[in-house]
């Protein structure tokens, strides 16, 4: 199959999220399969700065509203996966990825110019797969020029939606008023790109059943997108992401002090664990005491505020927490308040650094989830492949990833607490610094590190829905 997909970011040019490493590992997955991938992203400053040979492959104005932008489509090949870059400096030459005012305008740019690219070029391509919101009108506008590829979307985040005003549709998108008229487009008295996805793909899914399960049920407040993802309930399908192991591997991990396998974890957690210590300045590295890991944005949706309730039992049971991410500058403040304050028990990095991020996975003894919602989550199976015991909130794809001690002793790979009471969180890191040392955290740990998570086997699942298309 020929196969388009069109994200917002991806490994190894440009990762802000979970997005990125999907993108990258399933569009592997599938080249190993010997299908043709080419992902579409937006040519950002910090792809340009990647010491890499970019090649020009097309260039042609884009017509948006009244504007003419001009756009080069650039190309790179990473394991035998195509990379086509929009580059246009007005839109993606700046500092940042996301989070801009125009940022309506700038994607809806990139989804014309995608259009574009595909019938200048005459991709023609079997499936057209858009990711989160930044794609989502790629579908409609492919449908709206007369093209009918099989389409589908994936919702990685229903949190953002993709708004704008609707009297902006025609200036931003070239599409007609009817799509917003009808319905197909409008949410909330807005044009919403993730709904437009949603309503014009052939198939939608989202990163783990469970999340399916509660996206159908608005269980989590996202403006009412529930309502819309279970009108298509029958063509909705959860499927959980894979993991690229040649990334996160502990055997042949090359930004870790001392790679191990399941054979010899002990002495390999203990020697990334004190290498940890000394990198975050730990006066005593060597200490036997739990450690927790942090790595993630700094939001409240990640729970950062209920880790922030739990440091002082941490510090209580003379355990130490490490974290490392960036997000809400309230958050950020409280936590190096404690950073200041409990330097010998709390060390905060604000940002992100692949390296650290990989010892933390390599040097903690439990890794810290405690998610309000969480489509599928990479870090608790990162955690679980490097022996690190994920202590996690039952939501989304924390549920269909993690077996809880408190539900399944014989085939636990780390802790879950009810996403409803709040003390269940608390009891966790209480229940684990008393277990801290004992020999029976050693089944779980090797229960973690035996879980399959490659996408390789997680792949197949994407190719039998796209087949199935393909035969409507």
């Amino acid at each position: 199959m020929r196969i388009i997909f069109v994200a917002g970011e991806s490994s190894p040019f440009v990762k802000t999220g979970g997005l990125a490493d999907v993108i990258w590992g399933l569009s592997k997955a599938l080249v190993r399969k010997g299908h043709k991938v080419s992902v579409f992203l937006p040519f950002y400053r910090q792809v340009k700065k990647t010491p890499d040979n970019y090649q020009w492959f097309d260039a042609f104005d884009v017509a948006q509203g009244w504007r003419m932008t001009h756009a080069n489509i650039l190309y790179d090949q990473r394991d035998g996966v195509d990379f086509y870059f929009v580059e246009s400096d007005q839109y993606f030459g700046r500092e940042g990825i996301y989070g801009y005012d125009d940022d309506a305008e700038r994607f809806a740019f990139f989804s014309l110019a995608v259009k574009k690219a595909i019938i200048h070029k005459r991709f023609n391509p079997d499936i057209v797969h858009a990711h989160d919101w930044h794609a989502g009108l790629v579908p409609l506008m492919l449908a709206d020029a007369g093209l009918k590829f099989r389409s589908v979307i994936t919702i990685h985040n229903p949190a953002f939606q993709g708004y704008f005003n609707p009297m902006q549709l025609g200036d931003l998108t070239n599409l007609a008023s009817v799509y917003y008229g009808s319905g197909l487009i409008r949410f909330n008295g807005m044009v919403s790109m993730l709904k437009a996805g949603i309503s014009t793909c052939d198939a939608v899914t989202t990163v783990s059943k469970t999340h399916a399960k509660e996206l159908m049920a608005d269980k989590v407040s996202f403006n009412g997108i529930g309502s819309v993802i279970a009108g298509r309930h029958s063509d909705l399908y959860g499927i959980v992401n894979g993991l690229d192991y040649d990334e996160f591997c502990p055997e042949k991990d090359e930004l870790i002090e001392k790679t191990y396998d399941i054979n010899n974890y002990k002495t390999g957690k203990k020697a990334n664990k004190v290498a940890l210590l000394r990198h975050m300045g730990f006066t005593h590295p060597n200490s036997g005491q739990p450690v927790f890991g942090v790595v993630t944005r700094l939001t409240s949706q990640k729970g950062i505020d209920r880790i922030l309730r739990v440091i002082p039992e941490i510090i209580e049971n003379r355990g130490k927490i490490v974290i490392l991410g960036q997000g809400e500058w309230d958050l950020e403040q409280s936590l190096e308040w404690y950073a200041k304050n409990f330097p010998e028990s709390v060390k905060v990095y604000i940002g992100y650094n692949n390296k650290l991020a990989h010892l933390i996975y390599a040097g903690s003894d439990f890794f810290l989830m405690p998610s309000r919602f969480e489509p599928c989550g990479l870090g608790q199976i990162i955690a679980m492949h490097y022996g690190c015991l994920p202590i996690v909130s039952k939501v989304g794809g924390l549920s269909d990833t993690v077996f809880s001690f408190y539900d399944h002793r014989e085939n636990a790979t780390g802790f879950a607490f009810d996403n409803w009471d709040e003390n269940c969180f608390d009891y966790s890191i209480g229940y684990v610094c008393n277990m801290y040392g004992e020999k029976k955290l050693n089944p779980l740990i090797e229960n973690a590190m035996k879980m399959d998570f490659s996408w390789d086997k997680q792949v197949d699942k994407y190719i039998e829905l796209y087949k199935s298309l393909l035969k409507r």
